[in-house]
């Protein structure tokens, strides 16, 4: 009998880091955990500055951000922004939660699950927001096989979104 060894997590960043305006990590999906309906991702975040436009905390997919999660930070307050693909809305998800506070540490965890049908934030432990799909017979959140990028992302500059 072969014994298989499933990885449930992977840590991406070890140890702080300090990401510039155009600095980013990016992590080929193969290097990640298997993920068929259920994501979790969890960081530790200080802001030195407030952005004048938006910034990318991370996000998972492609150049045209068809179906990815994703989490960004609004300009000048640096408001949660925390989005997933569904099968009926490509940009689905919580538009605003409170702007985070510069040199204060945050704990941000970012929770997408098919099955549960909704997308939850948590921060500094608290539930900070969700969002829930409502028809739950027809809607589906749509995982993809792309790479995730942390940090600085060329294509949301583009899309000024």
């Amino acid at each position: 009998m072969r014994n298989f060894i499933v990885r449930e997590w992977t840590e991406i960043i070890s140890n702080a880091v300090i990401f510039g305006d155009q600095e980013q990590k990016v992590v080929q999906h193969v290097d990640l955990p298997v993920v068929n309906n259920e994501l979790s991702i969890t960081l530790r975040i200080k802001l030195k500055n407030h952005s004048s436009g938006w910034a990318t905390i991370f996000h998972k997919g492609t150049e045209s951000l068809i179906r990815t999660p994703g989490l960004w930070l609004t300009a000048h307050k640096a408001a949660l922004h925390a989005r997933f693909t569904g099968n009926w809305n490509a940009n689905a998800g919580i538009h605003e939660l409170d702007g985070l506070l510069l040199q204060k540490w945050y704990h941000i965890a970012y929770t997408l699950s098919e099955p549960k049908k909704r997308l939850d934030v948590y921060i500094n432990s608290e539930w900070a927001g969700f969002f829930s799909i409502q028809d739950v017979r027809r809607q589906n959140v749509i995982f993809n096989d792309g790479p995730i990028y942390i940090g600085k992302n060329l294509f949301v500059m583009d899309l000024g979104i």
